[in-house]
């Protein structure tokens, strides 16, 4: 197991941005040790025949089926009317593929 030093806490520490003081530098390498010493336990456990999670409580996905609606015209301008900004009574977002 690879043990966690100050350097290391503190090059963490940077690429995080973060400012430490000499104090918290001590708690953060004692902390990650820690946390580096329970993944090696976790390591240990066997996990044979035992599927991946994404979640420990196991959950199905209600999905309902989209229906399209027909809007009339003045509905359609009364709903993209509620929009800050407007183009050609359409929505006018931001560009976001080819943009800079």
């Amino acid at each position: 197991m690879s043990t966690i030093d100050k350097n290391t806490t503190i090059k963490i520490a940077k690429l995080a941005r973060l400012k430490l003081n000499e104090d918290e530098i001590n708690q953060y390498t004692k902390d990650l040790t820690q946390i580096l010493t329970y993944v090696e336990q976790l390591k240990e456990v066997n996990t044979d025949g035992v599927e991946p999670l994404v979640h420990g409580i196991t959950m199905e996905a209600h999905f309902r089926e989209d229906e399209a609606i027909m809007l009339s015209e003045a509905e359609t301008k009364k709903i993209v009317a509620c929009s800050e900004q407007t183009l050609y009574d359409q929505y006018k977002v931001p560009q976001v593929i080819g943009g800079e």
